[in-house]
């Protein structure tokens, strides 16, 4: 892919894309062990509850037989009221005693190191939590519900550490093992691999997910529309944006991505619709959503009158301000539309505006394609007067103006200057040859 297009498309499609599962959207998982239990569950004083369903009922792993030993349920218990309570610190203490107790089962020290693992977290040591949660998967004796759910925790953490590629591979196996087709785990698989560029496998899982006829999953879509735009595959990223923006036709920023892959495609008169139909409903309510349609206009062939048409309406209601920018844009497409009283008064705004005399320089030359000599003179004296880059050109505007106005004198001495510069040094030199 062009670092061009990609830049493009990365623009297109920035509304789009959700960001890589992290510790504070797992939330819900890091209680497997206190919540999740899947025989004998209790509460935080110890009481029998309800035994919860069974996640993972497709799983290739049998279920552990070994649980918890009652010599040290009273500790653990102590373990899940700190956590529960947000004692996260006393949690981990209470964990690592336990690890170090010889007595304690396998079990027991698996359970600890989950507690262990989610405190961690809470306290932002994600290295502490992925090497917890590690240990408790390692130790391959809790029962699947917790076993799986600390994956996911451990693929959340590695991912909070920025160790994408490790995040995937838990991911891949969690979803391997567990065989699970639950749109979440799907999801959180497929943002992995966008996360790591591989967009190729995020697409198939992320059409699982959003292949039902239920509720949409607007995350899903987005990440699909996401993955399809950066595999440049624009025309189904574009189908993807049509079911996002049935769901939300005023969702600004997927109008904006799918417009732009419309102009992708050479679809100009689709991108023009979608960006029209923001600007008409009054949804333009920043600069830049008069930027890029100005700009999309101004791309398109004879399109001049449009853009200014977007511009005076952006200045005129407030949203666009008559800086440099924005005046410079409104002078050039008034002068390629040949609207020269429109172009001759912005540049002459803008150029008061330009610290550069550039535009003062452009301003010279207009004025001067339109016989208006003295003003062209004067305007590009000024524009040498702030250090235009290239003055010869503006040397050139006045020799014009001047053998216009038939100052001879004032005509060779500017030829002469022009003469000076690179940029004018052969025309100068001729014409002068001429007046010998």
């Amino acid at each position: 892919m062009s670092s061009a297009r990609t830049a493009l498309l990365a623009s297109a499609i920035a509304a789009a894309l959700i960001t890589a599962v992290t510790p504070a959207q797992a939330q819900n998982n890091r209680r497997s062990y206190i919540e999740k239990r899947a025989d004998q569950s209790m509460t935080r004083d110890g009481d029998k509850i309800e035994e919860v369903a069974v996640l993972y009922p497709e799983a290739t792993r049998e279920e552990p037989r070994q649980r918890a030993s009652g010599r040290f349920q009273r500790q653990i218990n102590a373990m899940i009221v700190a956590q529960n309570e947000g004692e996260a610190e006393k949690a981990i203490e209470l964990a690592n005693e336990l690890i170090a107790n010889e007595r304690t089962s396998p079990y027991d020290k698996a359970a600890a190191y989950q507690i262990a693992g989610i405190a961690s977290a809470e306290l932002d040591d994600v290295e502490g939590a992925i090497r917890f949660t590690q240990q408790a998967i390692d130790a391959n004796v809790l029962e699947n519900n917790a076993h799986f759910s600390a994956m996911r925790n451990l693929a959340a953490f590695q991912a909070d550490a920025d160790r994408l590629p490790e995040a995937t591979a838990t991911l891949e196996r969690l979803v391997n093992e567990t065989r699970s087709t639950r749109p979440e785990l799907l999801l959180s698989l497929a943002n992995a691999y966008f996360q790591i560029e591989q967009f190729d496998k995020a697409i198939p899982l992320l059409q699982q997910v959003t292949a039902g006829e239920g509720e949409p999953n607007v995350d899903a879509l987005k990440l699909l529309l996401g993955s399809y735009a950066l595999a440049e595959k624009p025309a189904e990223a574009i189908a993807v944006g049509q079911r996002l923006l049935a769901i939300d036709p005023n969702d600004k920023r997927l109008v904006f991505s799918v417009a732009q892959m419309h102009s992708e495609l050479g679809q100009d008169d689709q991108a023009t619709a979608l960006y029209e139909g923001l600007r008409s409903k009054g949804l333009f309510t920043e600069p830049r959503d008069y930027q890029i349609l100005y700009t999309h206009y101004y791309n398109l062939d004879g399109r001049e009158r449009d853009v200014i048409a977007v511009v005076e309406d952006g200045l005129q209601k407030g949203v666009l301000k008559r800086d440099l920018s924005t005046l410079g844009v409104l002078a050039q497409a008034a002068y390629f539309s040949e609207n020269m009283p429109l172009a001759i008064a912005t540049y002459r705004e803008a150029a008061a505006l330009d610290p550069k005399g550039e535009t003062g320089l452009n301003y010279a030359k207009v004025l001067s394609a339109e016989a208006m000599d003295a003003e062209a003179r004067d305007a590009a004296k000024a524009a040498l007067a702030k250090g235009v880059a290239k003055p010869g050109e503006a040397w050139m505007v006045i020799a014009r103006s001047e053998n216009a106005l038939d100052n001879n004198a004032a005509y060779r001495a500017a030829l002469q200057e022009a003469s000076k510069h690179p940029e004018t040094r052969e025309q100068a030199t001729r014409v002068l040859s001429q007046l010998r």
